[in-house]
């Protein structure tokens, strides 16, 4: 009996890894292995009856599941769409494990709608968290209360979220690997947020992350922290960057300066001696101003050259003019 519950879910995770391009095959094998473990340890638990209707019922809610389209309000993109098909199928085999689940089968579509809810108020949330230009009202208690999703009469899911824009809905189903972190997060044979912080975070911690509380709140709070750590990485890396030009520009211009302090006459001796005795400011810009100083003269010099060739021009000019009248 145990086989006929492995069936479905893993037809749900072979459909979930069509649409998924973020995890690796492993990820993908571990899910099926957790499956066939958890049902063998659970086989024979409950009365014959009762496993007959929850396969009935699986089978029938994993068919429905994958060969339905969701039905969305605001319409998205096709690539924001996808994210949420993910998080759909997802939701749906995060449900099948739910204990209430596996003793009443007959509320398996109402904690999958749950499932799928929990995910996008994680989402949502955790995308205010990492946009400034978001408004601050957005809560988890507002998305909460704005998002809300059914089941047709077909048994197609129905998502309809009110009161935030389409751009920011979309924005936040594309946001990094959002979808995939919730889907290490909350993958029922692992450990929740110490799992993700492993594998996002490379077995380090995050300072003054605190663990705990609805697993929406937990969630954004691990991207948030996380968004500042990339924050102040690209800070530093401006820093260090914007330290290397300044390295580079203060070692051209010595070089420069001390070429024009050779050219003088000076003694590489006397240079080194300037260099450690008098200030390395004044002795850059005396340089600097005494090559102003010459192009200035050489450019003066050109620019009355140009004068003196425009003046013998317009003298000709008249000259010519003359001439023609007197013929």
């Amino acid at each position: 009996m145990a086989n006929d519950l492995i069936v479905p879910e893993i037809l749900l995770i072979e459909k979930l890894e069509e649409y998924d391009n973020t995890l690796s095959p492993q990820v993908w094998e571990q899910m099926r292995q957790d499956v066939i473990i958890f049902e063998d340890e659970n086989e024979g638990n409950l009365p014959a009856v009762v496993q007959v209707k929850r396969r009935m019922f699986f089978s029938d809610f994993v068919n429905k599941a994958v060969s339905q389209p969701i039905e969305i309000s605001p319409e998205i993109s096709k690539e924001a769409y996808r994210n949420l098909y993910r998080l759909y199928l997802f939701s749906c085999q995060q449900a099948i494990h739910e204990p209430a689940v596996r003793r009443n089968p007959f509320i398996l579509g109402f904690h999958a709608l749950e499932e799928v809810k929990m995910a996008l108020v994680a989402i949502l949330v955790s995308y205010r968290l990492v946009t400034p230009t978001a408004p601050y009202s957005w809560s988890r208690e507002f998305f909460e209360k704005n998002i809300f999703i059914d089941k047709g009469a077909d048994g197609h899911a129905i998502i309809r979220i009110s009161r935030v824009p389409r751009d920011d809905i979309e924005k936040a189903l594309l946001y990094g690997d959002i979808v995939s972190d919730w889907m290490i997060y909350r993958a029922f044979d692992n450990n929740g947020i110490r799992t993700l912080m492993d594998i996002r975070n490379n077995l380090m911690t995050l300072p003054d992350y605190k663990r705990g509380g609805p697993k929406a709140a937990e969630f954004s709070r691990f991207q948030r922290k996380m968004a500042e750590k990339r924050a102040a990485r690209q800070e530093r890396k401006e820093e260090a960057l914007d330290l290397e030009f300044r390295k580079t520009l203060v070692q051209s211009v010595a070089e420069k300066a001390a070429e024009k302090l050779l050219a003088s006459g000076m003694s590489a001796q006397e240079i080194l001696s300037k260099a450690f005795t008098e200030d390395l400011a004044k002795l850059t810009m005396e340089n600097i101003e005494v090559e102003s100083n010459r192009d200035e003269k050489m450019g003066n010099a050109c620019q009355k050259r140009l004068v003196k060739k425009k003046e013998k021009s317009e003298v000709d000019n008249v000259i010519a003019g003359f001439l023609e009248s007197d013929d």
